[in-house]
């Protein structure tokens, strides 16, 4: 869903500049990769989870977990 958001001029200016620096197909794709980067957040959420969820039972991999 896409939203509207309200930015300076000068904003805009430098978003125009770093879409066209970093390749991107647009201004969102540009807020994207920089709030990756500054937040420091994985590609990807594969694996997030390691280690703090248990092994699934043989009932739950065969789909027998709704009784």
């Amino acid at each position: 869903m896409a939203t509207t958001i309200q930015v300076s001029e000068t904003t805009r200016q430098m978003l125009e500049m770093a879409k066209r620096r970093t390749g991107a197909r647009s201004f969102d794709e540009v807020l994207q990769k920089t709030l990756e980067k500054q937040l420091d957040l994985p590609k990807s959420m594969f694996g997030s989870l390691k280690g703090r969820l248990k092994p699934f039972t043989r009932k739950e991999r065969l789909g027998m977990w709704k009784e």
